[in-house]
């Protein structure tokens, strides 16, 4: 994964606020788009509550108050070592949104979080010392990170081998096996649970794991969005935390979930298959429209399944082992089975001998658990420690032989030596199959791929069909990777010169991190601009407002974090340089939106919007994704956050897919609003559709 731009904390603390007077209600009216048909999909049960008691609540506020000023007191030397810095300020905010949200649904959760503030404390005292013991004791703890995405304090839980040095490497100096472990859905999750259910505590099969040299990684994943968006960026950026304080071999990095931590493991194990040294997929789902039970969705919707749905990567299993487990009477073990059929569409044969399938030229074995609902029996287990075990053991080839690749969109566009940079056409399949022979690289296949890369050291040549090229003494020796453009029927190998113009973006063109939808915004560092000005609509200005504050509800209750506002009067060239912006109104109120709107693929004035159609302006607002003219690194989105809200949320996680494509047009009284266009620009972010006037 690439590096996310870095990003300031903005404020763990309560800057100063009452704790109760800041409790936040989380509105339940979606007051952005018309959303697919859901009637029959699974949705969260309603959790029980628990209200403390004036008394109970007295106590919280006051401990907490007291972990606060200690956090704050803390030296700036202190603060400045973040990571150590967000291993206490972890508790002080788990404690905090378990106020502000209230969510406590049991009183027993009114001693966890008292529980979670003295833990925090400790931690504060010892950090104020300059000691931070709890980075070096083997065992189960939990530690932190501040995101990149809104710089919140995210939560992971770590269980270290009993025989670390204070290097971070066992006692035979060793790079360390990490097994990164996804949860399952929680109705009750939040950062208190997950403290109480981590901190000291660890099951024996992850103790036994350490044992034997091994780090395992829990990810708190933002709660529950099945490890998507920030959800997946959380995953990564746990594990860039936990590569900055050990050292973790590249090569043995292990991938396990269950439930919909099975999901995320189908959907990261896929999606990026050269990451992990075998992958453990246990129930879950790979696909949207028959788990969530969709019945017809728009286009464009439908376009975005393809982003996610595991089983459209099936073929990626070609280039990382997975082992897909599901009980025998448990409905989700139709996630597994669903690879397995894909991959028969392929040509792969499979195996089945009792209660395993294997497949045949290819590394994937299906366990089923004998008479097992929604869990894993003990000879299963047994079985699927000893695939990751034996994998890790050999080490995942950094440099394969042979490579077989397939993607939708350049947000997943890697498999080992080989990139696809830029595509024909997104939401389209693209392929490449390519081998290594001795010193020669041989792309044998490749589909819908406009621009691909390939590592530089991987061979002295490659072909490219009936074309040869040199690629190790390629681009002046300068650049890790060679970039080879399709011209018609035949390959233009870029210089060096052409290369950097590439990875400059100087064509403004689709890109990896920069592809859309709307949705992709969200996944790296983003700052929301509230207009100060003359809105030319006051429907639209309320409504922009409205969605404005709606999507900061939604990410604080779902995505466990404070989106970051500011007025378009204040917002900086830092502020350009570092984070996608989101910007709310129109041209009159938001003076950002006016300096870029000449720029953007869409007409807007006074009286008319010009997109994929023409629409009156003061009843209608456009809502897109685009490369932010001011840097061309960045996207900009205007009037929208998540094209999802509190129903997806609330349902199955399958159904947080993008809603609407790179733009569309809203209709809107100023309260609600309805989906009148939506769909996708091209691979030059630009769309010359035109229709009648509306």
């Amino acid at each position: 994964m690439d590096d996310l731009p870095r990003s300031r904390n903005t404020g763990v603390l309560m800057n100063g606020r009452s704790l109760r007077g800041s409790i936040l209600s989380v509105s339940l009216i979606w007051m952005g788009f018309a959303a697919s048909p859901a009637s029959a999909q699974p949705t969260f049960k309603k959790p029980p509550r628990y209200e403390p008691t004036a008394q109970e609540t007295g106590e919280i506020e006051t401990r907490l108050a007291t972990l606060t000023q200690a956090i704050a007191e803390l030296p700036p030397g202190e603060r400045a070592q973040r990571d150590a810095f967000a291993d206490v300020a972890i508790y002080q905010k788990a404690a905090e949104w378990a106020l502000r949200l209230n969510e406590f649904f049991a009183q027993k959760d009114v001693a966890a979080t008292l529980k979670v503030i003295d833990r925090g404390l400790e931690r504060a005292r010892q950090l104020a010392d300059g000691q931070r013991p709890w980075a070096k004791a083997p065992g189960s703890s939990i530690r932190g990170y501040f995101s990149k995405v809104d710089g919140s304090v995210q939560p992971f839980a770590l269980i270290v081998p009993p025989d670390l040095d204070n290097g971070g490497t066992t006692a035979d100096a060793k790079r360390l096996r990490l097994d990164v472990v996804l949860h399952g859905r929680g109705e009750t999750l939040n950062e208190v649970n997950f403290i109480q259910a981590h901190d000291g505590k660890a099951n024996p099969a992850d103790t036994d794991v350490a044992a034997n040299g091994a780090i395992v990684l829990h990810v708190f994943g933002r709660t529950n969005n099945a490890y998507r968006w920030a959800g997946e960026t959380d995953v990564f950026e746990a594990i860039a935390a936990v590569k900055r304080h050990y050292s973790i071999d590249d090569r043995r990095i292990v991938l396990r979930g269950f439930s919909m931590g099975g999901a995320g493991a189908w959907h990261l194990g896929l999606h990026h298959p050269s990451f992990w040294s075998s992958v453990e997929a246990g129930a879950g789902f790979s696909e949207t429209r028959n788990y969530a039970k969709l019945e017809a969705i728009p286009e464009y919707e439908a376009k975005a399944l393809r982003i996610y749905d595991a089983v459209d990567y099936a073929a990626n299993a070609f280039n990382v082992p997975i082992v897909g487990y599901g009980g025998e009477d448990d409905p989700q073990r139709q996630a597994a089975i669903n690879i397995e059929e894909a991959l028969k569409t392929l040509g792969y044969s499979f195996k089945t001998e009792g209660l395993l399938t294997r497949g045949d030229g290819i590394d994937f074995l299906r366990v089923v658990g004998a008479k097992m609902g929604h869990k894993v029996d003990p000879a299963s287990a047994k079985i699927l420690k000893a695939f990751h075990d034996d994998h890790a053991t050999q080490g995942a080839n950094l440099n394969p032989k042979q490579i077989r690749f397939v993607t939708s969109t350049l947000k997943y566009n890697q498999a080992a030596w080989l990139s696809i940079e830029q595509l024909e056409e997104h939401y389209r399949l693209a392929s490449v199959e390519a081998e290594l022979q001795g010193n020669l690289a041989v792309v044998s296949k490749i589909e819908n791929v406009a621009v691909l890369g390939v590592e530089r050291h991987a061979a002295e040549s490659i072909r490219l069909g009936e074309q040869e090229f040199p690629l190790e003494g390629a681009v002046q020796g300068l650049l890790p990777s060679v970039y080879f453009q399709r011209d018609g029927d035949e390959w233009i190998q870029l210089d060096y010169d052409a290369s950097r113009r590439l990875q400059e973006n100087a064509e403004r063109g689709k890109r990896r991190n920069l592809q859309g939808p709307i949705d992709d915004a969200f996944s790296g560092s983003f700052l929301c601009v509230r207009g100060t000005g003359k809105p030319w609509n006051p429907h639209v200005q309320k409504w922009a407002d409205a969605r404005l504050d709606q999507f900061a509800d939604d990410w604080r209750r779902w995505m466990r974090g404070e989106v970051r506002i500011k007025n378009d009067t204040e917002v900086t060239p830092e502020d350009i340089e570092t984070s996608h912006l989101v910007l709310f109104g129109d041209p009159g109120s938001n003076s950002l939106l006016s300096r870029v709107v000449n720029d953007l693929p869409l007409g807007w004035s006074r009286t008319e919007i010009e997109l994929a159609g023409q629409y009156r302006a003061d009843n209608h607002a456009p809502v897109l994704i685009a490369l932010n003219p001011l840097n061309t690194h960045r996207y900009v989105v205007v009037n929208s956050g998540h094209t999802f809200g509190v129903k997806e949320f609330a349902g199955t996680n399958a159904l947080l897919f993008p809603h609407l494509g790179d733009y569309a047009v809203i209709q809107t009284d100023g309260t609600t609003g309805v989906t009148k266009t939506s769909g996708y620009f091209d691979e030059s972010w630009k769309l010359k559709a035109k229709g009648p006037a509306k």
